[in-house]
């Protein structure tokens, strides 16, 4: 039988993680006879997907239970789904979890099941709660830098200046818009103020729309990063499928405003 279990080290004697996400490391065991792998668990920049990625790889690796202090219900269900048996509330060493959930199959004649926890527990609502916060602080201070920036740009950038580069044409505004908004690739929140602004200026929807699609779903800037992750085939592809996508739907919403003009 082959389980998974996110653990401190490498190795039988590493302890029991709580949290797949946050585990260094994911044993791959053999419980035949006690042969496991050790591989590394997901890296920090997972965020909120290193959970899945852990979860995908446990699966990929035949593993048929796992042992972790605690999942979220969804990932519980998901791999309920691909028959793998998931039990929570392990702590103590990776081998003497092994040995406690080969005892309990025995005492239950091997069909024992883990349903999937409802609640989160009050520490990781607190928890929950810290890391919003946390990532709204983060977020704050860009949020603000990008406001004075465009209290800025309407200090240097005349509105004669900035109308010359969106004509007033849907076709064109879309264009301009998809190119300026591919190369200054940003946070979604920030795009909502500086799409704003531009209607203020006197930018058309069609304009303004554009910008912020591409604002978010392409980067030019990080097409190397992104290259480097995902190779180049896959990264010139989205990417221009996004720009094409974002002119298309800027060109849809300008000409349905501009019937209802």
């Amino acid at each position: 039988m082959i389980i998974a279990i996110p653990t401190s080290r490498p190795d039988l004697d590493g302890s029991v993680e709580h949290k797949l996400g946050t585990a260094a490391h994911l044993l791959i065991v053999e419980t035949d006879d006690m042969s496991f792998e050790a591989l590394d668990g997901p890296p920090r920049s997972s965020g909120p997907g290193a959970g899945v990625a852990a979860v995908s790889l446990a699966v990929s690796k035949g593993a048929q239970a796992l042992l972790v202090g605690h999942v979220a219900p969804h990932l519980v269900n998901a791999m309920q789904k691909q028959s793998v048996d998931v039990v929570t509330g392990v702590s103590g060493t990776a081998a003497e979890a092994v040995a406690d959930y080969l005892a309990s199959r025995e005492e239950a004649g091997g069909t024992e099941k883990v349903e999937p926890q409802e609640w989160l527990a009050p520490e990781e609502w607190r928890e929950a709660v810290h890391k919003s916060l946390r990532q709204f602080h983060s977020l704050l201070p860009r949020l603000i830098g990008v406001i004075l920036l465009l209290g800025l740009f309407r200090g240097v950038v005349s509105r004669e200046n900035l109308l010359s580069l969106f004509s007033g044409s849907i076709l064109e505004d879309s264009l301009w818009g998809g190119a300026v908004g591919s190369i200054l690739a940003g946070n979604p929140v920030n795009s909502y103020v500086i799409g704003e602004s531009l209607l203020q200026f006197g930018v058309g929807v069609a304009g303004a729309m554009a910008l912020m699609l591409t604002w978010v779903n392409v980067g030019v800037i990080q097409l190397p990063a992104e290259a480097a992750a995902l190779g180049w085939r896959f990264t010139l592809l989205r990417n221009g499928i996004g720009f094409v996508v974002a002119v298309f739907m800027a060109l849809c919403v300008g000409l349905w405003a501009g019937g209802l003009a």
